[in-house]
């Protein structure tokens, strides 16, 4: 049992900046995706792929929203669609 930590310890030491949080963060992540996984489950990434993809859509509709060929005043219509569908 001592054996198989010590060997998982010297296969893949990871390094991080102890002053830097972000950094300590994506250490342990990895920690635990690679534990989680060697262990027989599978990652399950339809959460992120989906807040991705409304991420774009949002992007999408503002980008709309800015560069619309018409000037505020006649295009308050299509603008006010724009902040309705920002939520959704």
């Amino acid at each position: 049992m001592e054996e198989q930590k010590s060997q998982s310890a010297t296969k893949n030491p990871k390094k991080a900046n102890l002053v830097d949080h972000h950094s300590i963060k994506h250490v342990l992540d990895e920690s635990v995706t690679e534990i989680v996984t060697s262990r027989g489950y599978v990652e399950d990434v339809r959460m992120s792929n989906l807040r991705l993809v409304m991420g774009t859509v949002i992007i999408v509709i503002a980008l709309f929203a800015q560069f619309y060929k018409k000037k505020f005043p006649e295009n308050r219509d299509f603008l006010l669609l724009c902040i309705a569908l920002y939520p959704f």
